[in-house]
């Protein structure tokens, strides 16, 4: 037996003299044999049916392929594979040639072969379905390997007929296949012509406007439904990426051609609930592209698109089991919203609704996925590419949705909002800066209007609310922030006010005072004295009136303490123009160094209000004081507590 490396090599010289044999004859003669070679490797059985002996197979391999045709019964079912295999392999060799490839060119170029590329290129799919068939059908047995090297070897015939097609010839044969009945041939053709759709190539006008010829005809395949309904969807899928691509190569130049691709992808959307999910998503896909290449001219589509896109996106259950689709739909939202920014004012409140509930289903997915990148890629899209005219309304009515559902979305809107007020140029923050201000007043009662609820969850909320007002807060001059501030004041310190208006302003000015550093102290001489009263109201050691009318009142008083206590220690902690006077130091000496007797809310948390927040308080105070004559008092005022008669009070003092 000969090894293996002699075997190959005898093999490829064999070929070489079947390729010169071949040569002999015309290109149409060849090629008229190819295709009867592909008819008679169909007509021949998948596997033998019975196992013969090998006994039987005497007859060297020279002289099989001598034999004209090849017997089944004298072969082993090895010897059949193995000729099925060599004869794809030799006619992909031959079609690669260069002595095959010369004849063309000296016979006239691919103009003689006047269809017969077709008919070929029409067998060799024909072949591809029958391996293919029989792939699926050998899954399970010992022989898949070899159907599937056989598959690959058919598919790398089909990209050599390819290669010998000009292009204008190439699109006159994928034009014919598309009409084709098989539908496995159609949707190979489709693959042929997206692969050629993604060699970036400059094509002449003239191909170009081949290319577009074959627009109406895909339309025919994403809209009829003639053949099986499984079939159908993934042939139409197909032909929705085939205009995708038309469209990035083509679509910018010959913007026209591609207005009938949009209307059509735009009424599969609507259809949404009798359509196949993967069509769906690559309708949207289609969409995204051809919007973003047609701008102007996919205005008139944005009355049917908008409220279809919106509804496929509230369908929710179903977005979170389609990743895909899911994808689809925020890439065709993102790109209409970066085209048409002007023109989605109608449709806003509906998007930022969807956008802020597609936040809170994808950040369950991770923040690392592919749809939660995407959400909060589209936020940011809305946040600046859109003018304050044209949000700002949107976002106070989107509110008083999101308002009814705060714990899951209040967030994710309202950080479309900080960004959007980030990039805000300044004319436009003085012009739209009232507006501003009443929402935040409306939307900083949340805490008053929610007494009742879990003061976490409502502190956290707060918080989204305070972050974003504090972006606007650090973009004002002191002239424009000052009136601002007092209003806010006001707002929590009028008669009739719920007394939880004074926890969300305390809890704000804490965090002004954290962005603002030094420049606070400009604003805080009005906060020395209301400071001073509530320290003495909430402090249970000089009195036994509840400062909230609410079961929650020592949770709340606790709470308060803790944003006055940490507010003032950083006015002390940044204050470089000696902010405490004599008579401001008096005014908070003792409501402070009293609420080292304030065990409000336990034992426990008054260990941790002493060390966590009062302790460093009273010192930054004694620090900014800087003047003996006022460190004597505060000192002796100390040294008085450590006679209490409670061991924790001598300690805290100590």
């Amino acid at each position: 037996v000969a090894a293996y490396g002699e075997k190959d090599a005898i093999l490829e010289a064999d070929t070489e003299f079947w390729i010169a044999v071949c040569c002999e004859f015309s290109v149409q003669h060849q090629i008229q044999s190819l295709m009867n070679i592909l008819q008679y490797l169909i007509k021949l059985p998948e596997e033998k049916e019975e196992a013969v002996p090998k006994a039987v197979s005497t007859k060297s391999e020279s002289q099989e392929e001598v034999l004209q045709i090849f017997n089944v019964d004298t072969h082993t079912s090895k010897q059949l594979r193995h000729f099925k295999f060599l004869s794809v392999s030799f006619m992909s060799q031959l079609l690669a040639s260069s002595h095959f490839i010369r004849k063309v060119v000296e016979s006239g170029g691919p103009q003689v072969l006047k269809g017969l590329e077709q008919r070929l290129l029409e067998t060799v799919l024909g072949y591809i379905n029958a391996v293919a068939q029989s792939v699926e059908k050998n899954a399970d047995k010992l022989t898949v390997k070899f159907w599937r090297a056989l598959l690959s070897k058919a598919y790398d015939m089909l990209d050599k007929v390819n290669a010998l097609l000009p292009t204008e010839t190439f699109i006159a044969v994928i034009r014919g296949l598309l009409d084709n009945p098989l539908p496995s041939v159609r949707r190979k053709a489709l693959d042929l012509l997206n692969n050629k759709l993604q060699q970036n190539i400059s094509w002449k006008k003239k191909i170009v406007y081949r290319f577009l010829k074959l627009v109406p005809v895909l339309l025919a395949i994403v809209q009829h439904k003639k053949t099986t309904v499984e079939e159908q969807a993934i042939n139409r899928q197909t032909a929705l990426y085939t205009l995708k691509l038309l469209c990035k190569n083509f679509g910018a130049e010959n913007p026209d051609h591609f207005v009938p691709v949009l209307n059509t992808a735009v009424k599969l959307i609507a259809l949404e609930m009798k359509e196949e999910k993967n069509v769906l998503g690559s309708a949207l896909l289609c969409v995204a592209e051809v919007a973003s290449t047609l701008q102007a001219l996919a205005i008139p589509q944005l009355p049917s698109l908008m409220p279809s896109l919106l509804t496929t996106m509230k369908n929710t259950s179903e977005l979170v089991t389609g990743e895909v689709y899911l994808l689809s739909a925020l890439a065709a939202l993102q790109k209409v919203v970066e085209t048409l920014p002007h023109f989605i004012s109608p449709y806003l409140e509906g998007v930022l609704s969807q956008v802020v509930h597609l936040e809170k289903i994808t950040s369950e997915m991770g923040s690392a996925s592919q749809a939660n990148v995407r959400v909060i890629s589209l936020k940011t899209t809305l946040a600046t590419t859109l003018s304050p005219r044209v949000l700002l309304p949107a976002v106070n009515r989107t509110y008083k949705q999101i308002e009814k559902n705060w714990k899951n979305h209040m967030g994710p809107f309202l950080s479309i909002l900080q960004e959007h007020i980030g990039v805000m140029k300044k004319e436009e923050l003085t012009s739209h800066q009232s507006q501003l201000t009443t929402f935040f007043l409306e939307a900083l009662d949340f805490r008053a209007q929610h007494p009742e609820n879990d003061l976490e969850e409502v502190g956290k909320t707060e918080n989204y609310i305070i972050d974003c007002l504090v972006a606007m807060v650090v973009k004002l001059s002191e002239v424009t922030f000052r009136p601002l501030f007092f209003k806010l004041f006001d707002w929590a310190k009028t008669e009739d006010a719920p007394k939880d208006r004074l926890l969300t302003f305390y809890n704000l000015a804490d965090c002004i005072a954290e962005k603002l550093k030094g420049l606070f102290t400009l604003f805080a001489g009005h906060l020395v004295k209301p400071f001073a009263d509530t320290l003495n109201q909430v402090n249970i050691s000089k009195t036994d009136e509840a400062f909230f009318d609410s079961d929650k009142d020592p949770e709340k008083c606790c709470l308060l303490l803790q944003f006055i206590l940490n507010c003032l220690y950083k006015i002390f902690l940044f204050d470089t123009q000696h902010f405490i006077s004599k008579e401001r130091a008096e005014a908070l000496m003792m409501p402070l160094v009293d609420q080292l007797e304030n065990k409000l809310g336990g034992d426990a948390r008054f260990q941790e209000r002493v060390t966590k927040h009062l302790i460093p308080c009273i010192a930054q105070f004694s620090v900014a004081m800087a003047d003996d004559s006022l460190w004597k008092p505060l000192n002796y005022q100390i040294l008085l507590k450590t006679r209490d008669s409670s061991p924790k009070v001598r300690f805290a003092a100590l």
